[in-house]
This record gives structure tokens, sequence and C-alpha cells, in this order.
């Protein structure tokens, strides 16, 4: 049971919280809590992504501090992450001190307000916090029974053990560690003995933080040599997508309230990076999502509307082995399994791409779709017709980010990778950048 929580300087919290890992170790949890926060200069706690990723269930404490906390987001993102994928895994959102639904949905906690929130105790008439034992006790008793096994269809789980599985083969510890103080672990968490004993689950956790495609790739690096190449290829897989945040990556994901297929507009200059963002968010299960890129050529003299939607057509049909004769209306939906049109409209203005969108969403009507337009937006930019509704993901990287980013991905693949020969494989990328 993990315990999300910003309490360290909120005496009322802190009272709340120590009830509630009381309460809930009484009746049989093992809870998961950091109470000591971060050492001074470290920018992210590693034994964190360990526990988001063993927790069965979870509670977030919404005192005042958390609505702040990025801390707190970052984790409330990845629980929600797995809850997505996997509906029995639970998640309890908790005001307290005064913290009203109201006030969560306003500092960005809008994914937990899709779940029943903790009932909070009726407050005195001197308007005075309930007793912390009390609203600990409130908490306690909104948790079901869980099952008394965890939900195997997890994706978010399965990736990272995949990870573990490939590193798995690395027998020298000591290159283990210096993989960790690569991806910039503390020595907190290493020791500078020659052989180290840190393990390949509690490296592969790490791979829920975002890194930089450089330290990304050197750390890779520090194990490459100590494993076989078919090993070495699917850790490169699995891990190329880390560059990209993933609090971001995850609003790809189709909504989990049967809304109907996403329309998702993102702001990077490479079709790469959309497949990067897919391939984040769903943690490489192919299983589950389905990418088709499409990226016209110049139009020279010829119409950039017409032409991207003809090569949408012409894709499309090569992608599902359609023939030319057959509606588009006819393509196979893929049973459990997310289609996107990737849609990289470098050569048409934002009213053309909507056109093209609007025109592909009603041949077929259960794709999702991402487009990359060719001008950036902002959030106060308007948009035309079917786009005005649709999300818009702005990145928190620049374009020479994304280009570096790119290219480093395009040589770990050529470097190590055994693939470069099988690009049409899902997830698999070919640099531009």
């Amino acid at each position: 049971m993990f315990i999300s929580h910003s309490t360290r300087e909120d005496p009322y919290g802190t009272a709340v919280r120590r009830h509630l890992a009381q309460g809930l170790r009484e009746r049989g949890y093992e809870v998961l809590v950091d109470a000591d926060g971060l050492l001074p200069g470290e920018k992210w706690h590693p034994k964190l992504y360990e526990w988001l990723l063993e927790c069965r269930a979870a509670v977030v404490l919404a005192n005042r501090d958390a609505l702040r906390s990025g801390w707190v987001h970052r984790e409330v993102d990845i629980l929600m992450w797995r809850h997505h994928f996997n509906r029995s895994f639970f998640v309890l959102p908790a005001p307290i001190g005064g913290v009203t639904p109201e006030d969560m949905d306003a500092a960005g906690f809008g994914d937990l307000m899709s779940l029943q929130l903790v009932q909070r105790p009726s407050v005195t008439e001197s308007k005075d916090p309930p007793d912390p034992a009390c609203a600990a006790e409130v908490i306690v008793a909104a948790f079901p029974p869980l099952p008394p096994q965890p939900e195997e269809d997890d994706p978010v789980i399965r990736w990272a053990e995949d990870i573990t599985a490939q590193l798995s083969q690395v027998r020298t510890m000591s290159r283990l560690a210096r993989m960790g103080r690569a991806l910039g672990l503390h020595d907190r968490y290493l020791t500078d003995a020659p052989v180290t004993d840190v393990s390949c689950g509690f490296l592969a956790a790490q791979m829920l933080h975002t890194h930089d495609a450089v330290r990304l790739r050197n750390a890779v690096g520090e194990v490459a040599r100590h494993m076989d190449s078919t090993a070495l290829d699917q850790l490169v897989n699995l891990v190329l997508p880390v560059w990209i945040d993933a609090t971001s990556a995850r609003h790809v994901l189709p909504s989990g309230d049967g809304a109907g297929p996403r329309t998702v507009v993102l702001n990077v200059r490479s079709p790469d990076t959309g497949e990067y963002y897919l391939g984040r968010a769903f943690c490489m299960d192919h299983s589950r999502y389905w990418p088709i890129v499409v990226s016209a050529p110049p139009p020279g003299e010829e119409d950039p509307e017409e032409e991207l939607r003809h090569r949408c057509e012409q894709t499309i049909r090569a992608r599902f082995g359609m023939t030319a004769s057959e509606p588009l209306a006819h393509a196979p939906q893929l049973p459990n399994c997310d289609t996107y049109v990737v849609i990289f409209a470098e050569y048409c203005s934002l009213e053309e791409a909507e056109r093209v969108v609007d025109w592909l969403c009603g041949q077929i009507p259960w794709l999702h779709i991402l487009l990359i337009p060719r001008d950036e937006l902002t959030h106060d930019d308007p948009r035309p017709g079917r786009l005005a509704q649709a999300s818009l993901l702005v990145p928190p990287f620049g374009v020479d980010d994304e280009r570096v980013a790119i290219r480093v991905a395009y040589g770990m693949l050529n470097d190590w990778g055994i693939g470069r020969r099988d690009e049409g494989r899902p997830g698999r990328v070919a640099g531009r950048g």
C-alpha cells in the first residue's frame, strides 16, 4: 500500500499520515511511505519509483502542500497510469486539511476527480479540522479488501519486468552500479565497493523517471558489453522512449470512460517523436497499440492537402492489406488494440490538416489520431473544426532537445540494436533527425 503525500511542513497532515499508516498496518497491509524526504540536492527519489511499481493500491493525501508538490503530481501520474490499464489497481484520493474537490481540480488533479473521493468528516462549529486519528480512520475504512492475487494484466509492471529480465544477464554487479550512476542515482543508493549489490529490478524501476537521451545512452553503454546481442537489442527497444516525459505521454492514451477515439495535437517536429510518445504511453506493449505513420512528401505543384489525404489512404490500405477497390470504412479493427495514425502535416496549414483529420475520422471512426502540425501551437491559439476539441500536448523539451534525442536513439539502434533491417516492426523507428 503506497501513501502519496507532502506533509513534512504540515503538522496536521503528518499526524493524519502516521495514524493512516498505523491503521493500514493493523488491517494487514504492508505500507510504503516515505517520511524522510529528499536529501539536499537530490532531483528525484529512486526508491519511490520502486515502490510505485511494487504497490497494489495507493492513497493520495491531498493537503494544501500536496496540491503544490511536483513530487505528488508525478506520483499521481504514475499511479493513474497504472490504473488506466488495470482498473483493479485501487487509488483512493483523500482530501484533508480543508481541501475541497474544487481545490483538487484547480490544482491539476483532474484524473483523481474521476475516482471516488474519501468523504471528509464533518467539521465542528469552530471550523477546526477533525481529529487526525478520526480523519485517518475514515480513510482506512474506505479501502475495500484487495483481491488475494495481484492483477497480471498491468503493462507498466510487465514492462519493468521485461527490462529486469534483460538486465539480469549482467553478472558483474559493479557494472549495474555504474549504470545506476550514469542514470544519476545518488551514492546513498549505491556503494563504492568493487562489487555492489544493486538489483536489476531497482534499475528497471528508474525507467519510470524521464531521462536525458544522452545520459540514457551512457547508462546502457555501461552494461552493453556484458549482454548478448538479443538481450541488448531488447533492452534498447524497451528503454528508448524514456526520454519522453511520462506525464505528457500518458495523455495520448484513450480515455477510460468510453468517450470514443482520441484526437491529439502534438507540438513536436518529427513523426519519430510521435511514435516514442506512443511507446512511452503504452509501455512498449505492442499488443495494445498499433502505430501507422503518415508523412507526405514535399507537394511540389500538387495540392498539399490532397497529397496528405492521398498518402493517408495509401498508407492505411497498405498497413491493413486492403485493395484499392475496398472502401476505407472496411478497414479491420484489431481486437483489444488501439490503432493510432500519426499524421505529420509538415506541408499543410492547420486548416488543411484539420480537413484531412475530419475526412479520415469520417472514413474510419474508430481510429485514434496523433497530429503533428506544421507550426507550433499554444493553448491560446484558435484551432479549427474537430481540432478545437482535441487535446494539445506541449512537450517539456525544445526543438534542439528533440533533435539530439532522435539522433541518439538512431545511434543506439545502429550500434546495439540488431533490428535495423526490420524497420517495419512496431516500435522500431528510423531516425530522421
